[in-house]
């Protein structure tokens, strides 16, 4: 039985995250028998939705507070960053001196879940952080165990590359980089920014291959037809699925105070949406990838704002009850297009080859890098740096009169996609495969 480790959160309220667990599992599932560990700062909730799946590890007082939601003063977070960097510090030399008897004199499971693992694997998503992933990289070299990240994004968290901080953080991440035993990435972007920083393959093997999501199960169309009917979604005319996350209209007009931002990102997303259900005649159905447990982090709440003030609210339905990643990937099947700022709901959609416009921001490496360059989708990748009514509508427009075409691109990629996202997991086994021989 192989123990593999994910020492941070992914958390199961979050449906395109979910759905990232359930692919990381999949591309291991060829591999062997294995059991994965998984921090949590929401325990009691991922205990429940991961039952079966993962040991679910309190990490509240190790994973600093603000890695989930980002909120948090700047002191906080740096006290929360210093706490995590000491606390390590510690451990890494008292397992230096009495091995795994080191577990024993910190407080919480996390640290013995160090100990115990065969292999870890880190930085889902673009989770990457300097501080948190970087410190794991040093003291799991010091405990000899083989860690990878895997299949992630990393990038750069400001970008003035000639800023002090930035070139510490990028000579840090490179060096850090460099203890690993391997990196898999899933967008050509991150691997260019560390060929930039010095990591390339004479240091450690750096690969790319697909977002591990495109592996994720999903549940049968029929199934996925009978929730949709149960929320009111009618079956006899187009259905345009739609995900807006709140957090994704902070990208907007960068500069300019955060609420006056928000505000005016959302108009023209109300007005797109009063392009689809009048001039498409098409009804939409919001679709929420995550509905807390926060309310910044309730897509429902975004759906509500758009509804109240569009023009044709009565062609606007919004999911209410809570899915599964399954369930959901089973009803972006059944939509005619999609529209929407959460990469996994677009990712769902492409995976049953529906028309799909992702509305991200410039410096976000995982939507151009997978749905825009990966799949061949650049031109129905929109910035919302710069949002307006006008070209966000001609974006769609375009993606409506062209979805057959689309269509027909995406079906021809999809199962040479899926295919290639298991290399991630034969990446992995290699690394523990040449750990054990050693």
């Amino acid at each position: 039985m192989t123990n593999i480790l994910i020492p941070e959160d992914i958390p199961s309220h979050n449906k395109g995250e979910a759905a990232l667990f359930y692919g990381l599992r999949e591309s291991l599932r060829p591999f062997g028998d294995i059991t994965i560990t998984l921090f949590s700062l929401y325990p009691d909730l991922d205990r429940i939705n991961y039952a079966g799946e993962a040991t679910v590890v309190d990490s509240n007082g190790v994973t600093p507070a603000h890695m989930l939601d980002g909120q948090g003063s700047r002191t906080t977070k740096l006290w929360g960053y210093l706490s995590f960097v000491l606390k390590h510090v510690f451990f890494g030399l008292s397992y230096k001196v009495i091995g795994a008897r080191a577990a024993g004199l910190m407080s919480g499971p996390a640290w013995k879940a160090y100990v115990d693992a065969d292999l870890v694997l880190m930085s889902h998503d673009s989770f990457y952080s300097p501080l948190y992933h970087g410190t794991q990289a040093l003291l799991f070299r010091l405990m000899g165990k083989p860690a990878i990240i895997y299949a992630a994004t990393v990038r750069r968290k400001n970008t003035d590359k000639t800023s002090l901080k930035t070139r510490l953080l990028d000579r840090w991440v490179a060096h850090t980089s460099k203890r690993l035993g391997s990196i898999t990435l899933r967008e050509e972007l991150s691997k260019a920014y560390l060929t930039a920083i010095g990591v390339t393959a004479d240091h450690v093997p750096v690969s790319v291959f697909p977002d591990l999501a495109f592996i994720a199960p999903t549940i049968g169309k029929e199934e996925a037809w009978a929730l949709l009917q149960s929320e009111g979604v009618p079956e006899n005319q187009p259905l345009v699925g739609m995900a807006v996350s709140q957090r994704k209209l902070d990208f907007a007009f960068p500069g300019q105070v955060l609420e006056n931002r928000r505000e005016r990102a959302l108009a023209p997303i109300v007005a797109a949406t009063n392009y689809v259900t009048g001039t498409l005649g098409a009804t939409v159905v919001f679709i929420p990838h995550s509905i807390g447990p926060s309310p910044i982090l309730d897509d429902r709440i975004t759906a509500g704002m758009i509804r109240d003030r569009a023009l044709h609210p009565e062609k606007i339905i919004i999911v209410r009850n809570e899915y599964s990643s399954r369930e959901l990937k089973g009803m972006a099947a059944c939509l005619d297009m999609t529209i929407g700022t959460r990469l996994h709901f677009t990712i769902d959609a492409v995976c049953a080859a529906v028309p799909s416009l992702l509305i991200s921001h410039d410096g976000d490496f995982r939507c151009h890098g997978i749905i825009g360059s990966m799949l061949g989708m650049q031109e129905y990748v929109y910035n919302i740096d710069a949002i307006d009514a006008d070209t966000l509508i001609a974006t769609i427009a375009a993606l409506w009169q062209h979805r057959q075409e689309v269509r027909a691109h995406l079906a021809s990629r999809i199962d040479g996609i899926k295919n290639d996202t298991y290399r991630h997991g034969e990446t992995a086994m290699r690394l523990l495969e040449k750990n054990a021989a050693r």
